[in-house]
Protein backbone atom coordinates (compact mmCIF):
# COMPACT_ATOMS: atom_id res chain seq x y z
CA UNK A 1 0.00 0.00 0.00
CA UNK A 2 1.23 3.51 -0.80
CA UNK A 3 1.85 5.88 2.08
CA UNK A 4 0.14 9.25 2.42
CA UNK A 5 2.78 11.97 2.52
CA UNK A 6 2.34 15.59 3.55
CA UNK A 7 2.37 16.83 -0.06
CA UNK A 8 -0.19 14.16 -1.02
CA UNK A 9 -2.47 15.28 1.82
CA UNK A 10 -2.12 18.93 0.76
CA UNK A 11 -2.95 18.07 -2.86
CA UNK A 12 -5.94 15.99 -1.71
CA UNK A 13 -7.26 18.90 0.38
CA UNK A 14 -6.79 21.16 -2.64
CA UNK A 15 -8.79 18.81 -4.86
CA UNK A 16 -11.58 18.42 -2.27
CA UNK A 17 -11.83 22.19 -1.85
CA UNK A 18 -11.95 22.62 -5.64
CA UNK A 19 -14.75 20.06 -5.80
CA UNK A 20 -16.71 22.05 -3.22
CA UNK A 21 -16.04 25.40 -4.94
CA UNK A 22 -16.80 24.21 -8.47
CA UNK A 23 -19.42 21.57 -7.69
CA UNK A 24 -21.30 23.96 -5.44
CA UNK A 25 -21.40 26.58 -8.19
CA UNK A 26 -22.79 24.04 -10.65
CA UNK A 27 -25.40 22.90 -8.12
CA UNK A 28 -26.46 26.43 -7.22
CA UNK A 29 -26.63 27.37 -10.90
CA UNK A 30 -28.97 24.43 -11.47
CA UNK A 31 -31.17 25.14 -8.44
CA UNK A 32 -31.51 28.94 -8.34
CA UNK A 33 -33.50 29.26 -11.59
CA UNK A 34 -36.09 26.93 -10.04
CA UNK A 35 -36.44 29.36 -7.13
CA UNK A 36 -37.35 32.49 -9.13
CA UNK A 37 -40.14 34.22 -7.28
CA UNK A 38 -39.16 32.50 -4.04
CA UNK A 39 -36.61 35.09 -2.97
CA UNK A 40 -36.37 34.00 0.68
CA UNK A 41 -35.60 30.42 -0.31
CA UNK A 42 -33.11 31.52 -2.99
CA UNK A 43 -31.35 33.69 -0.37
CA UNK A 44 -31.20 30.75 2.01
CA UNK A 45 -29.71 28.48 -0.65
CA UNK A 46 -27.14 31.14 -1.55
CA UNK A 47 -26.16 31.75 2.07
CA UNK A 48 -25.85 28.03 2.78
CA UNK A 49 -23.61 27.61 -0.24
CA UNK A 50 -21.48 30.60 0.80
CA UNK A 51 -21.03 29.09 4.27
CA UNK A 52 -19.29 26.14 2.63
CA UNK A 53 -17.85 27.79 -0.48
CA UNK A 54 -15.80 30.62 1.04
CA UNK A 55 -14.00 28.35 3.54
CA UNK A 56 -13.29 25.98 0.62
CA UNK A 57 -11.90 28.92 -1.38
CA UNK A 58 -9.65 29.80 1.57
CA UNK A 59 -8.44 26.18 1.68
CA UNK A 60 -7.76 26.42 -2.07
CA UNK A 61 -5.58 29.49 -1.53
CA UNK A 62 -3.61 28.01 1.38
CA UNK A 63 -3.11 24.60 -0.22
CA UNK A 64 -2.35 26.23 -3.57
CA UNK A 65 0.51 28.18 -2.02
CA UNK A 66 1.80 24.98 -0.39
CA UNK A 67 1.45 23.06 -3.66
CA UNK A 68 3.72 25.53 -5.43
CA UNK A 69 6.59 24.42 -3.24
CA UNK A 70 5.52 20.78 -3.45
CA UNK A 71 5.69 21.01 -7.27
CA UNK A 72 9.26 22.39 -7.10
CA UNK A 73 8.14 25.71 -8.56
CA UNK A 74 9.59 28.96 -7.27
CA UNK A 75 7.63 32.20 -7.03
CA UNK A 76 10.67 34.13 -8.21
CA UNK A 77 10.70 32.12 -11.44
CA UNK A 78 6.97 32.24 -12.11
CA UNK A 79 7.33 33.32 -15.74
CA UNK A 80 10.61 31.53 -16.51
CA UNK A 81 9.23 28.08 -17.39
CA UNK A 82 6.17 26.55 -19.05
CA UNK A 83 4.98 25.23 -15.67
CA UNK A 84 5.51 28.66 -14.08
CA UNK A 85 3.59 30.43 -16.84
CA UNK A 86 0.81 27.86 -16.55
CA UNK A 87 0.71 28.50 -12.81
CA UNK A 88 0.56 32.26 -13.41
CA UNK A 89 -2.41 31.76 -15.72
CA UNK A 90 -4.06 29.46 -13.17
CA UNK A 91 -3.57 32.06 -10.43
CA UNK A 92 -5.16 34.72 -12.62
CA UNK A 93 -8.14 32.44 -13.23
CA UNK A 94 -8.47 31.67 -9.51
CA UNK A 95 -8.43 35.41 -8.81
CA UNK A 96 -11.05 36.03 -11.49
CA UNK A 97 -13.26 33.25 -10.12
CA UNK A 98 -13.01 34.60 -6.58
CA UNK A 99 -13.55 38.19 -7.69
CA UNK A 100 -16.64 37.38 -9.75
CA UNK A 101 -18.05 35.23 -6.95
CA UNK A 102 -17.27 37.92 -4.38
CA UNK A 103 -18.96 40.66 -6.38
CA UNK A 104 -21.95 38.39 -6.85
CA UNK A 105 -22.08 37.33 -3.20
CA UNK A 106 -21.48 40.65 -1.53
CA UNK A 107 -22.84 43.21 -4.02
CA UNK A 108 -25.21 41.49 -6.41
CA UNK A 109 -27.08 38.71 -4.62
CA UNK A 110 -30.51 39.07 -3.01
CA UNK A 111 -30.49 40.97 0.26
CA UNK A 112 -32.20 40.18 3.54
CA UNK A 113 -35.60 41.80 3.63
CA UNK A 114 -36.16 41.28 -0.09
CA UNK A 115 -34.91 42.73 -3.29
CA UNK A 116 -31.62 42.39 -5.04
CA UNK A 117 -28.70 44.67 -5.57
CA UNK A 118 -28.67 43.89 -9.29
CA UNK A 119 -30.39 42.13 -12.15
CA UNK A 120 -30.75 38.41 -12.74
CA UNK A 121 -28.74 38.83 -15.95
CA UNK A 122 -25.81 40.40 -14.08
CA UNK A 123 -26.05 37.67 -11.48
CA UNK A 124 -25.95 34.99 -14.17
CA UNK A 125 -22.98 36.62 -15.90
CA UNK A 126 -20.99 36.90 -12.66
CA UNK A 127 -21.79 33.31 -11.70
CA UNK A 128 -20.83 32.11 -15.17
CA UNK A 129 -17.52 33.98 -15.10
CA UNK A 130 -16.71 32.53 -11.70
CA UNK A 131 -17.57 28.99 -12.75
CA UNK A 132 -15.78 29.03 -16.11
CA UNK A 133 -12.68 30.61 -14.55
CA UNK A 134 -12.69 27.97 -11.80
CA UNK A 135 -13.07 25.14 -14.32
CA UNK A 136 -10.18 26.48 -16.40
CA UNK A 137 -8.06 26.94 -13.26
CA UNK A 138 -8.72 23.28 -12.41
CA UNK A 139 -7.70 22.24 -15.92
CA UNK A 140 -4.43 24.16 -15.70
CA UNK A 141 -3.84 22.76 -12.21
CA UNK A 142 -4.10 19.23 -13.61
CA UNK A 143 -1.72 20.22 -16.41
CA UNK A 144 0.84 21.41 -13.84
CA UNK A 145 0.59 18.24 -11.77
CA UNK A 146 0.81 16.10 -14.92
CA UNK A 147 3.95 17.84 -16.21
Amino acid sequence: MLSISGPTLVLWLHVVAACIWIGGQVTVAAVIPLLRGRDALAQLVGRRYQAVAWPAFAVLIVTGVLNVGNADLRWSQLLDSPAGRTLALKLGLVGLSGLAAGVHSFRQAPRPGGGTAGSAVTSTVLGSISLVAALLAALYGVAIVSA
